[in-house]
């Protein structure tokens, strides 16, 4: 009987958080926003950076209803024309994912960034492997025990690319004309912890999300912090260590908007971003979720963008100013 009255009120406040709650905050639907910041315009004569976050569609059958494809996935044309890529979603949505490459006239990835080797992450390497060039594939070093894992490095090895591990202190440019640069944040790790990564069962998600790449891509004044699915025991020691370093203009918000084991507070006040997009809104349908999220980065003052259907988000800026708009796929 208490078990029943328990469930009982679980399922109450599910319904009442349901009826107050639709949205994660007012202005997380995009039609076009330009200018956020109230600066000028963009510079048509400035070379521009471009930055996509599309999201996609697959009907589930085991539910009978449409659903985002899971994962993350984000392609950056740099200021030089060059195609920068991290992450690429979970292989379901591999032919939407071409399809919207080839569409954008890619042929070419040259900078690969996997932050980490989860297969909504890294899913569809072997496909754009065999449409695309990849000339530069970056990792953390971090193997997982996974069928996926193993799969997506023997298909490297047959591809011959030899993926380069970065770690924090890692600093490179990655466009000369106008400069654009990316400084690694995070992982440090030991050679225990990649053991344990790989090894330790029951602390596996915990551990391999904590081992995501995380960076930072500056162009003149404007930024954009990638974290991959980093949880809260990462973002606690990059806030310690470079505290108000980290601010970027745009912030990949962190394991998929999941409040409970990412986001903190004071990490997202750190990176204090006008702009936090996320992907793979499967957390935040909840209503519970979707009202932690929120309050968090409301208080810290970022406008929090997720994706409600197939389409994308589009960032575009000159170095000093940007833009933001949205775009959904016609079927």
């Amino acid at each position: 009987m208490k078990i029943f009255f328990l469930k009982l009120l679980f399922l109450f406040v599910t319904i009442l958080f349901s009826s107050c709650i639709s949205k994660p905050i007012e202005d997380q639907k995009i039609d076009l926003y330009e200018n956020i910041t109230g600066s000028k315009k963009l510079n048509i004569d400035k070379p521009q950076i471009k930055i996509y976050f599309p999201s996609f569609m697959k009907f589930d059958k085991s539910t009978n209803h449409k659903r985002m494809v899971w994962g993350d996935g984000i392609i950056v044309f740099l200021p030089d024309g060059k195609v920068m890529m991290v992450d690429c979603f979970d292989s379901e949505g591999q032919d939407d994912l071409l399809a919207f490459m080839e569409g954008l006239g890619i042929t070419t990835i040259d900078y690969f960034f996997a932050t980490h080797n989860h297969m909504d992450h890294i899913g569809n390497v072997p496909i754009l492997l065999n449409h695309f060039t990849i000339k530069n594939y970056y990792w953390n070093g971090v193997h997982f025990d996974s069928f996926g894992d193993a799969f997506v490095s023997e298909i490297l090895e047959d591809n011959k690319i030899e993926p380069i591990r970065l770690q924090e202190g890692d600093s490179f440019t990655i466009c000369e004309d106008p400069l654009c640069k990316i400084d690694v944040l995070w992982p440090n790790l030991t050679d225990q912890d990649i053991y344990d990564a790989f090894y330790n069962p029951g602390k596996t998600e915990r551990l391999k999300n904590n081992t995501s790449l995380v960076f930072k891509l500056t162009y003149d004044d404007f930024s954009i912090l990638f974290t991959g699915d980093l949880y809260k025991q990462g973002d606690e020691i990059l806030t310690k260590t470079y505290g108000s370093k980290l601010k970027s203009t745009v912030l990949k918000v962190p394991h998929h908007a999941e409040f409970y084991t990412s986001n903190n507070l004071d990490f997202v006040k750190a990176v204090s971003p006008e702009i936090a997009i996320s992907q793979d809104n499967e957390y935040v349908k909840y209503p519970v979720s979707n009202y932690g999220i929120s309050r968090i980065y409301k208080k810290a003052k970022s406008r929090l963008f997720f994706r409600e259907s197939a389409g994308y988000i589009l960032v575009t800026s000159d170095g000093t100013n940007y833009s933001v708009k949205e775009e959904t796929f016609t079927e």
